[in-house]
């Protein structure tokens, strides 16, 4: 697929960039090829026109008087930036990012004493509106700050890649559709965890499920667990169960079985040992408490699922 080239006019530092970034990498979908994704359903309801990554863009200006047609996200990955929109000026920095709604004057650029890196894409559609909304329901004065996850550097690469390898059905639907991914990577950033790394640093409901994995063997007790996390009892469990909608015994309970499935399925333990193992030690009350959950009892899931 042919590279596009940038062509700026002379930029507010006075400075012509004719040939692009180093490195530059951008996909400007043809007219044509947006109509078509216009009436297929699988991907029409959100899709991508542009997407590009600029490295180290010294002296990258953009001006758009009458706006865009579509919603702009800009990822900084490196240097900074600064995004003039709505009477508003947002700066950019490592692990930031902005959506720029479309038709609203702005005009952004990579500082000239420290330019930035930037991943960015082009985006619209009828749930594009939608999506938008859950970016800017909290404000739109700042950028938002998101921790840094290979995964959603790959996603980036892996959709211009994908087009700059033509742009067949199949590569247009993935794309669109991957673009979902990608999307809520930053708008859910909160859900996108590198292994080993806590969900959401300082979730007291989060660090506490990650607690009841590691102790899936005893037979903890709310009390125990909220002392573990300097909370009261009655505070503790009022937040878990607002955020996950059970009861945190409920919910430790669920983990159990959902670790005695792995076991019945992957073992040859004997439901006197796989209730053991879970810190139950009345075999019958781990039998009566795995049929309440899961509908059959321990052998009949085990006659079922075995692998």
């Amino acid at each position: 697929m042919e590279n596009f080239v940038l062509q700026y006019s002379p930029n507010r530092f006075g400075i012509q960039v004719k040939d692009g970034f180093i490195g530059q990498r951008m996909i400007i979908l043809p007219k044509k090829i947006i109509s078509s994704i216009k009436k297929k359903d699988l991907i029409s309801q959100l899709y991508a026109t542009d997407i590009g990554f600029f490295p180290r863009a010294k002296f990258h200006f953009m001006e758009r008087k009458k706006g865009s047609k579509q919603y702009i996200l800009i990822y900084c990955l490196e240097g900074q930036g600064i995004i003039d929109v709505m009477d508003t000026r947002i700066e950019l920095k490592p692990n930031t990012y902005y959506i720029i709604p479309p038709e609203v004057i702005h005009d952004y650029y990579a500082m000239p004493n420290n330019p930035w890196s930037i991943y960015w894409v082009h985006f619209t559609g009828p749930q594009a509106k939608n999506l938008f909304e859950k970016f800017a329901k909290n404000s739109m004065t700042a950028a938002r700050f998101i921790s840094f996850e290979e995964q959603r550097v790959f996603l980036f690469e892996n959709l211009i890649n994908v087009l700059e390898d033509g742009y067949s059905i199949e590569n247009i639907e993935y794309v669109n559709i991957s673009l979902w991914q990608l999307l809520v990577s930053f708008v859910f950033s909160n859900f996108i965890t590198e292994i080993g790394k806590d969900k959401i640093a300082g979730d007291i409901v989060t660090l506490s499920i990650k607690y009841m994995k590691e102790h899936l063997d005893e037979p903890l007790k709310v009390e125990a667990i909220a002392s573990h996390f300097n909370y009261s009892n009655s505070h503790f469990f009022t937040l878990f169960k607002k955020k996950t909608g059970y009861s945190p015994i409920h919910y430790f309970n669920h983990l159990k079985i959902q670790r005695a499935c792995q076991y019945l399925s992957y073992t040859d333990m004997s439901v006197k040992e796989i209730s053991f193992s879970l810190g139950l030690e009345d075999p019958l009350y781990f039998s009566r408490l795995f049929k309440k959950t899961m509908n059959l009892s321990p052998l009949h899931y085990r006659a079922e699922y075995k692998h």
